[in-house]
């Protein structure tokens, strides 16, 4: 019996020196797995905020580029309006014109000579060349 007693005692203090050996590394352990956790959780926080902030920008900007898009559109049918207006204005100086010239008189010869020159100012205006 004293045989173990000596035993069980030398077993208590070899595994309490073992514990006390290794107790900082696995205390150091669990405070790393703590910290690195907490930091992980840190990381995913920042990015979570960071994907709403870019889903915020996103939303503004579609909001922005739908507004553009729709501005762009009422431009256009405005520039399609104003080329259907000058195809009138040439039509109409070309039926004068041709009326000008059924008619032999003088002083038409002035007036088809002015009409000529509108009608070749708004071709070269419609070309891009005169603005």
């Amino acid at each position: 019996m004293e045989n173990s007693l000596i035993t069980s005692i030398g077993a208590l203090l070899l595994g309490g020196g073992a514990v006390a050996l290794f107790w900082k590394p696995v205390i150091a352990g669990i405070a790393a797995i703590v910290t690195n956790s907490k930091a992980g959780g840190e990381i995913i926080t920042s990015y979570k905020e960071q994907v709403i902030l870019l889903k915020e920008s996103n939303a503004l900007l579609r909001e922005e580029n739908d507004s553009l898009r729709d501005e762009q559109n009422k431009h256009l049918r405005r520039i399609s309006t104003l080329e259907t207006d000058l195809r009138l204005i040439k039509n109409a100086l070309g039926i004068l014109l041709a009326m000008s010239e059924a008619t032999n008189a003088a002083g038409d010869e002035r007036f088809r000579n002015e009409v000529t020159r509108l009608i070749a100012n708004l071709e070269d205006g419609s070309d891009g060349t005169n603005n």
